[in-house]
Order: structure tokens, then sequence, then C-alpha cells
């Protein structure tokens, strides 16, 4: 399966969580090799609540709404 693009994956947050509906992305620092504690690249959230509640990461988008809990 094809991984999203940034854009698909701002428009799957909105539709899937409305307006407060976000992404992050963190690539890996290239001078560095992954920790024991490495975070995940993709992040999706809710934004809902006073700090936005992370609802699923994953090495890629597809993973990382996978990982989101449903609604």
């Amino acid at each position: 399966m094809k991984d999203m693009t940034r854009k698909e994956a701002e428009a799957e947050a909105v539709r899937r969580w409305g307006m407060g509906g976000s992404i992050k992305f963190r690539p890996a620092n290239p001078g560095k090799n992954r920790g024991r504690l490495a975070r995940y690249s993709c992040v999706v959230s809710s934004g809902a609540g006073y700090f936005p509640a992370t609802e699923g990461q994953g090495d890629t988008w597809n993973a990382a709404f996978a990982d989101a809990r449903p609604r």
C-alpha cells in the first residue's frame, strides 16, 4: 500500500477529528543513530484539550493513523 503524502495526511486528520486535527513529522537526525527510546517519525493528534493529545504514531502516515484510536 502506498503511503500518504503530507497533504493527504493533513486532510485525513481534519476528516477524523475536525479542524483541530493535526499532524507532525519529526525526521530522524542524520548525524545520530536512533536510540532505544527513539520516537516515531509521524504523529497524528486530535487537537482536543489544552495540549493536543497524540492519537497515533508510526514510521509512516498509514501506520500512525492505524495506531490512532477509533472515534
